[in-house]
């Protein structure tokens, strides 16, 4: 399993450890160690921001040199980062796998093909469960009103639309992941999917003051 890189902070850093949970589960491929691979052992890449490129080639599966597992991880590290990139809203990137020589660390060299940035569409869906008292037609104004002119599926857009969605209510997580896509038109629906809000922290209640003792009375002198 890949190591946590949630963050309720970049969106994109919650999109990807969801595909890498979903990815892992169907995956043979028992990786003895992770690592990050560097842009000389990536081609195809070079458009995207740094941040994103860095984010994407972080914690890839690898095997020992001489496993029996190597080739079938290198296959899974090049399945995993195509999954990545579609989850970004490069829906048509293709990653082929190359097997390094001389390489003690048995890192794989990955040829990428990004193909067509997608677009994203008018239609924005919401998942929520019932929790979440605020409305989706709310969250669905807010998501728009983040989208740029160009209406570009960026890493930049979904990270947008997350911070104005997140300012409607005080959510354990907001989530924007592309969904169905046209891909005559080159456009892709997003998914905003929201975990239910926070419950307010219960409040202590103040602990009694003690009870006080009853003062002494004075008694008046009784004349004799």
């Amino acid at each position: 399993m890949l190591a946590a890189c949630a963050s309720r902070q970049a969106n994109t850093r919650e999109v990807l450890p969801r595909v890498d949970n979903s990815f892992f589960v169907r995956e043979p491929c028992k990786p003895t160690s992770t690592a990050s691979l560097s842009p000389k052992q990536v081609t195809g890449l070079d458009e995207l921001p740094a941040s994103v490129r860095n984010r994407v080639l972080d914690n890839l599966p690898l095997q020992a040199v001489g496993s029996t597992e190597r080739v079938k991880c290198q296959d899974t590290a090049a399945r995993l980062l195509e999954d990545r990139l579609r989850a970004l809203c490069w829906l048509e990137a293709r990653v082929t796998g190359e097997a390094g020589t001389g390489t003690p660390a048995a890192q794989p060299r990955l040829n990428v093909q990004l193909g067509a940035r997608y677009q994203v569409d008018t239609i924005i869906w919401v998942s929520e469960n019932k929790n979440v008292k605020v409305s989706p037609t709310r969250v669905i104004e807010a998501a728009k009103s983040a989208l740029p002119k160009d209406n570009a599926c960026t890493a930049s857009t979904l990270e947008d639309i997350r911070a104005r969605v997140a300012k409607l209510g005080d959510f354990q997580q907001v989530v924007v992941m592309p969904g169905p896509a046209d891909r005559q038109q080159k456009k892709v629906t997003l998914v905003v999917d929201i975990k239910e809000e926070t419950p307010p922290a219960p409040q202590e209640k103040a602990p009694a003051p003690p009870e006080k003792a009853p003062a002494p009375q004075n008694k008046a002198a009784t004349p004799k």
